[in-house]
C-alpha cells in the first residue's frame, strides 16, 4: 500500500458470510485475521517471510501459522506461494490478500487519476498566462497600430492652416489618416512636412481661388500635399474673351440726281 492507513475497512457481514473463511478452523480464522491485521500495519496487501518470522510479526506460535497456511492455500482463502531463499535454501512463504490488494489498486487508480487531473489542470492555467502565437501575432500586430497615433492638437494646427473651413469633421479624419501615412516614411517629421506643406499651399494662388480651391477633406484624401508646389503657383493662362459686338459694316450709298 501507497500511505498508512489510520483504519482498516472490514465488514463483519462479509467476514461472517464469506464461504470460504467459514471453513477454516477457529485457530485458522484467528491465524488469517492476524496476518490481515499485520499486512495494514506493513501499508501491503501481503505478508512475507519464513514460516518462524510470520509467526513473529503475527504474535502465534510457528505451528499454528504452519497449519494456518495450509488451511488458506487448500480453501483459496488467500494466494500463497512458497519459494527457497536463494542463499540460505531456506522456504519463504508469500501470502497475498486477494481483497486488499483489489483495494490498493482501486486507491492506486484513483491517485493517478488525480495526479493527471492536476497536471493538466495546471498546464491549462500556465497556457492561459502565456499568450499563443496567434495572440502574439494579434497583440504585435495591435501595437503596431498603436505606435503612432496623431494628437489632437496637431490635427488642429493642420486644419486651421488649409485656406478653406468647410466639412471640418471629414477634413480633421482625412488629416489623421495623412499624418498617420506620413509618420511610417517620414517618422516624428510627419507633423511638421504636412504643416508646412498645408501653410505653402494656403499661400499659393491655388489655395486662394476661394470656393474654387478644393474642399480640406478631398485635398487631404488625395494627398495632394505631395503635389509639386509649382504646380499651385501655375498661372492659368486661358481667359475668357471679351464679347464682341460685331457691327454690319456701313457702306456709303450714292445718291443719284436724276435730272
Amino acid at each position: 500500500m501507497a500511505e498508512n492507513l489510520a483504519w482498516i475497512k472490514f465488514f463483519v457481514g462479509d467476514w461472517r458470510r464469506d464461504p470460504k473463511v467459514a471453513m477454516l478452523s477457529a485457530a485458522g480464522r484467528g491465524a488469517w485475521l492476524e496476518m490481515i491485521l499485520t499486512m495494514h500495519d506493513l501499508s501491503d496487501y501481503k505478508v512475507e517471510g519464513t514460516v518462524r518470522e510470520i509467526a513473529r510479526m503475527c504474535h502465534l506460535d510457528m505451528a499454528e501459522v504452519q497449519s494456518a497456511l495450509q488451511e488458506l492455500e487448500r480453501h483459496g482463502v488467500a494466494e500463497v506461494t512458497w519459494r527457497n531463499d536463494s542463499v540460505t535454501g531456506e522456504a519463504i512463504v508469500t501470502v497475498v490478500s486477494r481483497r486488499l490488494e483489489r483495494e490498493e489498486k482501486t486507491r492506486s487508480d484513483a491517485r493517478e487519476r488525480q495526479k493527471k487531473y492536476r497536471q493538466k489542470k495546471k498546464s491549462q492555467e500556465n497556457n492561459k498566462e502565456l499568450p499563443s502565437d496567434s495572440d502574439s501575432d494579434s497583440d504585435s500586430n495591435k501595437n503596431k497600430e498603436k505606435v503612432y497615433k496623431p494628437k489632437k492638437d496637431q490635427v488642429e494646427a493642420i486644419y486651421s492652416a488649409y485656406p478653406r473651413k468647410i466639412g471640418k469633421k471629414a477634413a480633421m479624419e482625412k488629416i489623421r489618416i495623412a499624418l498617420q501615412g506620413l509618420h511610417e516614411e517620414k517618422g516624428d517629421d510627419n507633423f511638421a512636412y504636412l504643416l508646412d506643406r498645408t501653410r505653402k499651399f494656403a499661400q499659393s494662388p491655388a489655395g486662394k481661388r476661394g470656393e474654387f480651391t478644393p474642399h480640406p477633406s478631398t485635398w487631404f484624401n488625395q494627398g495632394r500635399y505631395m503635389d509639386d508646389p509649382n504646380e499651385w503657383h501655375r498661372v492659368d493662362t486661358e481667359q475668357k474673351k471679351p464679347y464682341q459686338q460685331h457691327q454690319q459694316p456701313i457702306r456709303s450709298r450714292r445718291r443719284v440726281v436724276m435730272g
